[in-house]
């Protein structure tokens, strides 16, 4: 199948795709009841199927009259009978079918949410929460909140209501959506998609938050996963899957072991943003080039997620982003063919992207080997970075946009179009700068400045904070794999007795004689074995010791293969991995997402710690207008100007819109507390425009007034220049006398 082929399926059948991501968010929706907390609490006798809720529903929520469409959606390449006989079954079924499309279901959401529990559920009852002590922990093991004591707002009556009316009007969306898109026609534009995603489960989305404040597993120490990391997780990977199936035309969607051998890929894009910092000459440079990479991972995302809806994110940090992809099958002896050409495809896509916003270093497109785990994650993020270490690593055109003047100082390829200016950025650099004044005026930016000036403290000095954490152990589960989801005594303790027969490993010793007994066995493969069944319940699918061993260690663990090691090693590999907390892709994926919400949070604090001060001028601004201004102005829109009153810098940028100039300068440090605005009246600046050597010109002050509309939002802000916000590092800038 060639690359235009295979992007044609995918886009005809864009409507199947993210119909199938929605049923994955939704399939467990039932756990964000309290009735749920309550059964696995301790109300063994509630009369409560999560799998169910919407039969209890009154009247019934009725999946098919609104889902419907999506088993009939004509062209598939997907036979109907592999589709349930209800969409319902989806919801009810996920946990029970191998085959078809729940089997596909079933592969992700076993991935996702079933290698949390890591052991049958008949020998591990004591690990269950019970109430009134239902907690939700941080990913690190710290209680957050008690469920029971404290219900988040979805767990109670009308949030509730409120979720079942929210997934309506989704799904309701969707259908609408595809109604209008009919898969004979050419797939439109991804942009109404793109915007009923968002809308859906975008960083704003209620049903989002709901799922984020209640939990998917509530056994220790498996409750620090939230119902959203488990279902996100798991529509990601069905997702990615059925767009796998939709790509081979062979694909065994009868096959009984089908959720057994599914695997995916992961799809890595990185992009060299630590040389656009280190070429940065003033703030402006770093910062406006910051909005140009969040573009780029924006339309990158979107082509992957919505265009081709061949996967979904699974981790960003400011240089590099992940998602997952199609992936070959355990049964597949060798590469499916449209991989290497789609990948290939994609590749040529985002380079458009980065080319069509004049990048100067080209991405890197990486696709992993296949896997049932997000362990290769970190391993392929390290690779991408050892590539763009260099900035161009590959054939990289850079489009001039002039012919003459200095080479840019900047991005250090172009030329300025300035033979008599050799400080002055090219066209492009220079759009970049003064783009971030764009989303300043236009308020897209919040209350944060964007003006040095304005965070100096009172003698006019900033501090820079920088704060990393060291994520990777975690997401690669080096740390995760030092906590236990329980200990051996306390297994054989608890299981005396397995498949009617006594337990042989010796209570009295049970790590030694549970390595002695795994040791001996590996001669022979028996999948009857009571002890391996009871320790891991797919071992009895599996068909060989290298294939289990593949699943269990080395597929999530940076371990060695099975031909690498003796028995004796094997044995306590397997042993280790049996037993620990395992790095499951909806942990993994919620390291990540929590990593970032931390400095999100503290950014809040930050905002507020740096705009203390006695003096109200130290937050606002104010509308400077000049006197008698010349005929067609010598001023130019959107240009800061900097001069010195009062024995300090004073910094304005001019607005051609209002007539005048807004403050960009701590005014606390030129205006005392008691003092009004008119306080510049009739005062004469001198003002030199940045990045210039023009000609200094004279500003006289006719009047000083606060901010009037539409630029009101500016009066205001926080005195804070964010430099960086990711799951690996926080910058900031703020006063120097805020720092501590």
């Amino acid at each position: 199948m060639s690359a235009p082929d295979a992007v044609a399926i995918l886009r005809q059948h864009r409507p199947i795709l993210l119909a199938c991501e929605a049923i994955g968010w939704f399939h467990m929706a039932g756990k964000a009841r309290m009735e749920f907390l309550r059964k696995h609490g301790g109300q063994r006798t509630l009369d409560y199927d999560y799998e169910r809720w919407h039969a209890s529903e009154t009247p019934p929520f009725d999946w098919d009259a609104i889902l419907g469409w999506v088993r009939s959606f004509g062209g598939s390449r997907i036979p109907r009978d592999a589709w349930p006989r209800s969409v319902g079954q989806f919801i009810e079924n996920h946990r029970r079918n191998d085959q078809g499309m729940l089997g596909l279901l079933q592969a992700g959401h076993g991935v996702a949410s079933g290698i949390e529990k890591n052991l049958p559920t008949l020998t591990s009852q004591y690990l269950s929460q019970s109430l009134p002590h239902m907690w939700l922990s941080s990913p690190f093991g710290h209680p957050r909140r008690n469920l029971f004591a404290d219900p988040p707002e979805v767990l109670q009556r009308d949030g509730w209501r409120r979720l079942v009316e929210e997934i309506r009007r989704v799904l309701e969306e969707l259908r609408q959506l595809a109604s209008r898109n009919p898969p004979e026609a050419n797939p439109p534009e991804a942009e109404p998609w793109a915007e009923w995603r968002d809308r859906a489960i975008g960083a704003h989305s209620w049903i989002r938050q709901a799922f984020l404040s209640t939990l998917a597993e509530t056994r220790v120490p498996n409750n620090d996963v939230t119902l959203w990391d488990q279902s996100y997780v798991a529509a990601a990977l069905f997702k990615s899957a059925v767009a796998g199936a939709l790509l081979d035309s062979a694909f065994p969607l009868r096959d009984n072991q089908l959720k057994q051998r599914i695997r995916w890929r992961l799809l890595t894009v990185a992009i060299g943003a630590d040389h656009y910092e280190a070429r940065a000459v003033k703030i402006g440079d770093w910062t406006g080039m910051q909005g140009a990479l969040e573009e780029f991972f924006g339309r990158v995302s979107r082509l992957v997620e919505v265009d081709l809806a061949a996967g979904s994110l699974l981790y960003q940090d400011s240089s590099t982003a992940v998602f997952s992809f199609p992936g070959e099958r355990f049964d597949e002896g060798v590469p499916a063919g449209w991989v290497d050409r789609l990948t290939r495809w994609i590749e040529g896509e985002i380079d458009s992207i980065a080319q069509d916003l004049d990048f100067e270093i080209p991405p890197q497109v990486r696709l992993s080997n296949p896997t049932r785990s997000l362990v290769p994650l970190v391993q392929e993020r390290r690779k991408a970075q050892e590539t763009i270490a260099v900035p161009i690593h590959k054939w990289w055109q850079i489009k001039p946009r002039s012919t003459n003047g200095h080479v840019c100082p900047v991005c250090q390829v172009r030329l300025n179009g300035d033979p008599t200016n050799k400080g002055k950025p090219c066209q492009v650099c220079r759009d970049r700068r003064h783009h971030r004044r764009e989303d300043w005026l236009s308020g897209r930016l919040g209350d944060d400045t964007i003006w040095f000036e304005e965070v100096a403290d009172r003698n006019g000095r900033a501090a820079l904070i920088t704060l990393s954490m060291d994520l990777e152990p975690w997401l690669n589960s080096e740390r995760v794999d030092s906590l236990r989801t329980q200990a051996i005594p306390e297994w054989r303790r608890f299981n005396p007795v397995l498949s009617s027969t006594p337990n042989p490993v010796d209570p009295d010793r049970p790590f030694e004689s549970l390595w002695s007994y795994i040791q001996g066995r590996l001669s022979q493969f028996d999948r009857n074995d009571p002890v391996l069944r009871s320790l891991q319940e797919g071992y009895r699918h599996e068909p060989d010791w290298p294939t289990f061993f593949r699943r269990i260690v080395e597929d999530r663990a940076e371990a060695p293969s099975w031909h690498g090691l003796n028995d004796d090693q094997r044995a306590a590999w397997l042993v280790h991995q049996l037993f620990c907390k395992l790095p499951s892709p909806g942990r993994v994926y919620r390291f990540w997402r929590e990593a970032q919400a931390f400095f999100e949070d503290l950014l809040k604090g930050f905002r507020q710690i740096a705009a203390r001060s006695e003096n109200p001028w130290r937050v606002r601004r104010l509308l400077v207008r000049p006197q008698r201004p010349q005929p067609g102005g010598n001023w130019r829109d959107g240009v800061l100007y900097d001069g010195r009153w009062r024995g300090a810098q004073f910094s304005l940028v001019y607005i051609e819109g209002l007539g005048g100039f807004l403050t960009a300068s701590n005014l606390a440090r030129l205006i005392r507390a008691e003092e009004r605005a008119d306080a510049l009246r009739g005062q004469q600046i001198t003002l030199e425009e940045e990045d210039t050597s023009g000609r200094p010109q004279p500003l006289l002050v006719e009047q000083a007034q606060e901010v009037p509309r539409p630029y009101s939002h500016l009066g205001v802000y926080h005195p804070l220049i964010l430099l960086e916000l990711s799951p690996l590092r926080f910058r900031v800038v703020v006063p120097l006398e805020a720092a501590s």
